[in-house]
């Protein structure tokens, strides 16, 4: 399975109680549309990432830096789960330079977002029937997927994903070679015929 990383422009939230300072986050939300990834648009579906958040040792960390841990699911400093909005998290930050700094950001308004990183599971990916009504681009849509991290970070820009991993995607999915200005739907498409092919088999990875 092949990692991806997905971040989100929702501030997260800081709250002191004693000495423990908690900030709480979206690390996705459900049934919104990326950016252009590379010749296609992605949402997650509700449910997508819930197995994995209570099975998987989560990391919280900033910046995807593994050298700033913010907490852990195993310790119980990161807590996670999802709710009807999306994938939300909750970490108790460290009394170390970078939770007392995170913490400072977040009151200030600096850090403006989070992210993730994934992989999607087998099978766990489809091809929506239509094509977006605003880009014209094939959605992809996640239906079950493997959260390891996530966490804070100062740049919460969906980012396009790396080229040659977009192209391995398409390809998987079958929409390599969709016009991306095309309105009409692709129910028909060639495309669209082998990716159900693919799927019914559990070819899809």
């Amino acid at each position: 399975m092949t990692t991806e990383r997905r971040n989100l422009a929702l501030p997260a939230e800081v709250r002191a109680e004693g000495d423990t300072v908690t900030m709480r986050g979206y690390a996705y939300r459900f049934n919104e549309l990326s950016h252009n990834l590379g010749g296609f648009r992605e949402r997650i579906m509700p449910g997508a990432g819930a197995d994995s958040l209570k099975a998987n040792d989560v990391l919280g960390t900033f910046n995807h830096d593994m050298n700033q841990v913010l907490g852990r699911a195993s310790s119980g400093t990161l807590r996670t789960g999802e709710d009807t909005e999306g994938g939300w998290y909750e970490i108790d930050l460290p009394n170390t330079t970078v939770g007392r700094d995170l913490a400072e950001l977040l009151k200030r308004g600096d850090v403006r977002g989070s992210s993730f990183t994934f992989r999607v599971n087998d099978g766990g990916q489809r091809v929506h029937d239509e094509l977006d009504d605003t880009t014209g681009l094939p959605i992809r849509e996640i239906t079950r997927m493997d959260v390891v991290e996530l966490g804070p970070v100062l740049n919460p820009a969906y980012p396009t994903t790396d080229a040659s991993l977009s192209r391995s995607i398409a390809l998987s999915l079958g929409i390599g070679e969709l016009p991306t200005d095309s309105r009409e739907s692709v129910t028909d498409h060639p495309a669209r015929v082998l990716v159900r092919a693919l799927l019914h088999k559990g070819g899809v990875q």
